[in-house]
């Protein structure tokens, strides 16, 4: 559908849109000031004009990361007039932080200890490995695909060195930048977009790519929203980013303000997706790197593999430990789980430091146990204990209000699964990560139990109801699933996710290794894990699918899921399925709960 007829289907009535923009310009916003889409106003005034616009004040909110990162919201609350409340849904830039902390850096690098176990993964390897007519590259002027950025930027020297390094044609790149670019600042990245840039380019070589970055605090919203506005609009777009779903909207305790909540956020996110689906668009969403259980913001609560899975990325003084885990409660009634909670409430509890006195006591009271906290090879911490949890002295802190006591699992005690978003849309394609072991055929679920920095992500979604067109194939699944989780941690009747897979282990970047300029060279070659890399490939790989068929008069695959699961039933020959691993770890700790591959669709790798 053409921009105009999506247009037709979202649009509100004149008289609504009349109606607010007459309340902006009865408080001195001009025209200049505003722009008007078909189903949203996006304002540009200074904090004068937005205190009286929402009655409200505005301050300066400093990062407690970077002193000079730096938003401008409110202070308390904000409101507008009763006469509005049914003419918008809801209103950002106020009370939300959306800032770069919330997305860690989504690449890591390999893990050295195992390097030997696995394949280096180039863009020879994949296209050897998959299939790829080594020669094959973009031939229709009409073809396009994109790279999602969220505060981090490529290094053209990084590039180009990458290119030479493998032989590509650089004559052949073809990159068109749009949005900010974030060198010198002191919040920008580099590693993502490098692999990003490399890896979709040097698969759908030769064929046009927007390189689409999005300013420090936007999100994918923002960017759905941006890349809309693009004429013709790219074929394929590839996002490398995901994050809770329930907190998309996480940093502020003023979250609720004028219709904003992570739910809320999300259904708008979907409604741009899906828009951008009818204009003929693949949008492809790495499936995450933390498991089901997923790691910063999880509230910790699924018991780790102490026993078989203990410190998965090495590094520890031990290989099995009788409790892994220790529970503090406050005062007030709330849990704090350490460690695997502590990307969340645990981490920030560990930053004062009579807390971490408290934990020291505990851990000397059970001096007979030998309790320690170890470090992996990541400086992630771990709890060795040779007695069991139940046999750990528990202590308490009058001064700070907590009690400290062994682990034991309690179903009420927080979610076991954290699902990812915007991978967990029904209107994108998730895309997950495999490895590939040398000289074995057969590719495994990509776990940090398995020699990798990362664990695929999957599950099923809180929020989000089932698609139509996985209905089948989920079911077929949970009938015939073998060590499923517990029935009250995931609800099957909604979205799973990934749809999916491509190795993501070990891939080999270009970086930049100049200080000064961070665009530029000397630049070197290393290692990374993780669905950023799976997914800009899996992009890369379907654009050369839409070059084949816009050459031959047809019009590109477009929004793709309902067509996977289709051959996932006709004709299964197309999948190459995983069979052998499972998603029950994050980047650090190995949960007793968890997802596992099967013959045909599970959600640990989905089809394919």
């Amino acid at each position: 559908m053409s921009l105009e007829e999506i247009n037709l289907l979202v649009s509100p009535s004149n008289e609504d849109v009349k109606t607010v923009v007459n309340w902006l310009k009865s408080n001195d916003i001009g025209k200049e000031e505003m722009m008007v889409h078909s189903d949203f106003i996006q304002l540009r005034i200074n904090v004068m004009k937005a205190s009286n616009l929402f009655e409200t004040e505005f301050a300066y909110y400093q990062s407690i990361r970077n002193s000079l990162d730096q938003r401008i919201r409110i202070v308390e609350s904000a409101s507008i007039p009763k006469y509005l409340k049914n003419k918008i849904d809801f209103i950002l830039g106020l009370s939300d932080f959306i800032e770069d902390n919330k997305f860690y850096e989504t690449m890591f690098k390999s893990r050295i200890d195992v390097k030997d176990s696995f394949v280096t993964i180039t863009p020879s390897f994949i296209k050897s490995y998959y299939g790829i007519p080594f020669n094959q590259v973009g031939e229709n002027e009409n073809n396009s695909i994109s790279v999602a950025s969220f505060n981090d930027f490529y290094s053209a020297g990084a590039l180009g060195y990458f290119d030479s390094e493998y032989n590509i044609d650089s004559s052949s790149i073809r990159v068109n930048n749009s949005g900010p670019n974030c060198f010198g600042l002191n919040y920008c990245g580099q590693a993502e977009s490098d692999l990003d840039i490399q890896y979709i380019t040097a698969i759908g070589n030769n064929i046009s790519t927007l390189f689409l970055s999005s300013g420090n605090g936007e999100w994918v919203l923002d960017w759905a929203s941006s890349i809309q506005l693009f004429n013709p609009i790219p074929k394929i777009a590839s996002i490398s980013y995901s994050w809770a779903e329930l907190e998309q909207c996480q940093a502020t305790s003023f979250c609720p303000t004028l219709g904003i909540d992570s739910q809320i956020y999300i259904q708008r996110s979907n409604i741009e997706f899906q828009k951008i689906g009818l204009r003929g668009t693949t949008i492809f969403v790495s499936s995450g790197d933390d498991g089901s259980t997923s790691f910063y913001s999880t509230s910790g609560n699924c018991p780790i593999d102490g026993l078989n899975h203990y410190c998965p990325l090495g590094g520890c003084n031990h290989t099995i430990t009788q409790c892994p885990s220790i529970t503090i409660i406050q005062s007030n009634g709330s849990l704090a789980i350490f460690p695997n909670g502590i990307g969340a409430n645990t981490g920030i509890l560990f930053s004062n430091q009579s807390f971490v006195d408290a934990v020291n006591e505990f851990i000397k009271t059970n001096w007979q146990c030998d309790l320690s906290i170890e470090e992996d090879f990541s400086q992630n911490p771990h709890l060795y204990s040779s007695c069991s949890c139940e046999n750990l002295i528990p202590t308490s802190n009058d001064e700070l209000g907590i009690k400290i006591i062994g682990y034991s699992f309690d179903e009420n005690a927080g979610s076991l699964f954290s699902p990812q978003y915007p991978t967990s849309s029904p209107y994108v394609t998730s895309v997950g990560a495999t490895q590939i072991i040398t000289n074995q055929p057969d590719e495994i679920v990509c776990s940090s139990s398995t020699g990798a920095a990362v664990t695929s992500g999957g599950g099923f979604a809180v929020t989000q109801s089932q698609p139509y067109y996985q209905v089948v194939a989920v079911a077929k699944y949970l009938e015939t699933a073998e060590n499923l989780p517990p029935s009250f941690s995931f609800d099957p009747t909604k979205r799973a996710y990934p749809d999916i897979s491509l190795v993501a282990h070990k891939y080999s970047i270009g970086y930049s290794a100049n200080d000064s300029s961070l665009d530029s060279c000397p630049c070197g070659l290393i290692n990374v894990d993780g669905t950023s890399a799976s997914t800009p490939t899996v992009a890369g790989i379907f654009a050369l699918i839409n070059d084949k068929l816009l050459s031959a008069g047809k019009s590109q695959l477009g929004f793709l899921n309902p067509l996977l699961y289709q051959a996932a039933q006709e004709q299964p020959n197309v999948f190459n399925d995983i069979v052998t691993g499972n998603i029950n770890c994050n980047r650090a700790y190995c949960c007793q709960y968890g997802f596992s591959a099967a013959v045909g669709y599970d959600p640990a790798t989905d089809l394919f």
